[in-house]
């Protein structure tokens, strides 16, 4: 039997689609609501988000900063909404991402968070989601997208929309829980 004299390391293939992609049809309508935006104004600015365009999916929405920058930047939690405290069972809002979730875990989140700000594009991603909290073994789900913020009016917040599904619970996911690997898509238009 081979043993590894550290774990092995795991590499994530980024792919490039279009909304229509988007498994779930609350995240494709909200990223053609991004990509509405874009025609208007580029990377849309947070004061082009309107709330009140999607009030089904405010317990499920983040808006996340980034502090500082590549390779030391930090990411903050600017809005986290009720259903993801609930899923996450604390509140994050004010909180660091680096200090709110697993290191491993954070990696991967760091991953998806300069994937879309660099690209400038929304990103979907799937994965496993393992918490030290009251939330282990479910699915996770989510659409970041960049939007302008700060003070120089740079890309640095994420617009992101986030859902689970407990293994236990019956929903979208029906395949193999042992065979879930991270899935990481640029989406690159309508």
């Amino acid at each position: 039997m081979k043993r590894f004299a550290s774990a092995p390391r795991i590499s994530l293939d980024i792919g490039r689609d279009g909304v229509a992609s988007i498994p779930d049809a609350r995240l494709r309508t909200l990223a053609e609501y991004w990509f509405a935006r874009r025609r208007v104004y580029g990377i849309p600015p947070r004061s082009a988000i309107d709330p009140l365009d999607f009030p089904a999916l405010l317990p499920n929405i983040l808006l996340i900063e980034r502090i500082g920058t590549l390779p030391d930047e930090r990411y903050r939690f600017r809005l986290v909404g009720t259903g993801v405290v609930a899923h996450a069972g604390r509140e994050l809002t004010g909180r660091h991402v680096d200090e709110a979730l697993p290191a491993t875990y954070y990696d991967y989140v760091r991953l998806l968070n300069r994937t879309t700000l660099e690209h400038g594009l929304p990103v979907y991603s799937a994965s496993l989601y393992h918490d030290e909290g009251n939330f282990v073994n479910g699915l996770t789900y989510r659409l970041l997208m960049p939007l302008l913020g700060g003070p120089e009016g740079r890309t640095a917040m994420l617009f992101v929309c986030q859902f689970w599904q407990r293994r236990e619970d019956i929903g979208a996911w029906t395949g193999d829980w042992q065979s879930v690997a991270p899935e990481i898509r640029v989406i690159s238009g309508p």
